[in-house]
């Protein structure tokens, strides 16, 4: 996908995960009773490498 933090997590948002806020600027992510760990950084590219390991922790 190649975009920015809060572009994921508003299309994570579409799929049905809920944001709890943890440290820092972090967020644990729910969804189909698998979490992981969302580090919300706004427009600055992520990773693809985070990107797909938050997709995979997620079963996505």
């Amino acid at each position: 996908m190649g975009e920015g933090h809060s572009e994921f997590r508003r299309w994570l948002t579409k799929q049905g995960a809920v944001f709890k806020p943890a440290r820092g600027s972090h967020f644990k992510v729910y969804l189909n009773g698998r979490m992981t760990i969302f580090p919300d950084h706004g427009a600055k590219e992520m990773p693809k490498g985070l990107e797909k390991r938050i997709r995979k922790d997620l079963s996505l």
